[in-house]
């Protein structure tokens, strides 16, 4: 809710479907904004009844008469999950630029979650080939949720990431495990002090564990490769796996995620 120069104004996030009148009309006509603003938007076939749509208007009077004008929206689908949940996958999201940076992308985020949370058939929700400002808000809003929740407490961060913050989150605001270690690490992040060298160590190395997982991985398919690998086969996947390159490559990544999570810790401090 906004008063801005004499004038009242009250954000309302809807959600709808096609069974309301006129709306298919007017979603063809707003979904034209994705092209002009999402460069891998493409649309949707809306006659398919597994799409949820949430709206965000603004409402305001302009001589004695109440208008809205359409600040933004986001089409979730609904996947099937055996045997009997659903996962919602968020797959278009837009604020128009003349509303973006006012908030409305994280309160939109934050209803969808709690329209969803409601729902006992929903597993969790996802987002399909997220941006990178995509993540930054869901990273905002996530912690944003779980920071109250029992298992996030102060004291239970240091202790590392547990089973009860990956099922609470799950439960509670239908968060999967990904997003919930994310979650944690920042709230950890945000209990640590950084200039303490042995409590700094301990953050660091759980977020490289966490990172080097994957090469990890690697590692082992290496291992069975050297079995069956002819000498010159070898000495080319040896050479693309140089020790030193990968030690490099995951300090960059630690701080480049360390700045990441600083920026969500900042938002919620101004909140």
């Amino acid at each position: 809710h906004n008063v801005e120069e004499g004038e009242d104004f009250t954000y309302q996030i809807h959600k709808v479907d096609l069974s309301c009148p006129g709306f298919r009309e007017y979603h063809k006509r707003l979904q034209t904004f994705l092209m002009w603003f999402i460069e891998t938007a493409s649309f949707i076939d809306v006659d398919d009844d597994r799409w949820d749509f949430f709206l965000v208007f603004e409402k305001y009077n302009k001589d004695g008469e109440t208008l809205f004008a359409t600040v933004g929206y986001m089409t979730v689908y609904n996947y099937y999950v055996y045997p009997d949940k659903t996962r919602p996958r968020v797959s278009q999201m837009l604020i128009l630029p003349p509303f973006q940076g006012e908030g409305h992308g994280a309160q939109l985020l934050e209803a969808v979650h709690m329209f969803y949370c409601n729902l006992h058939k929903v597993q969790d929700i996802t987002a399909e080939d997220p941006s990178e400002n995509y993540v930054k808000l869901r990273d905002y809003v996530l912690v944003k949720l779980c920071q109250t929740l029992p298992s996030f407490s102060t004291d239970k961060l240091p202790l590392g990431f547990s089973d009860d913050m990956s099922t609470e989150a799950r439960e509670k605001f239908k968060i999967n495990k990904k997003h919930a270690r994310r979650v944690y690490e920042i709230l950890r992040l945000r209990v640590t002090d950084m200039s303490d060298e042995t409590k700094a160590r301990d953050y660091r190395l759980e977020v490289k564990k966490r990172l080097f997982a994957p090469t990890k991985k690697n590692q082992r398919e290496m291992t069975k490769m050297m079995k069956c690998l002819r000498p010159e086969e070898l000495a080319s996947h040896i050479s693309q796996m140089d020790t030193a390159l990968q030690q490099e490559e995951l300090e960059k990544s630690y701080q480049e995620l360390l700045a990441e999570y600083r920026r969500v810790i900042e938002r919620l401090a101004q909140a």
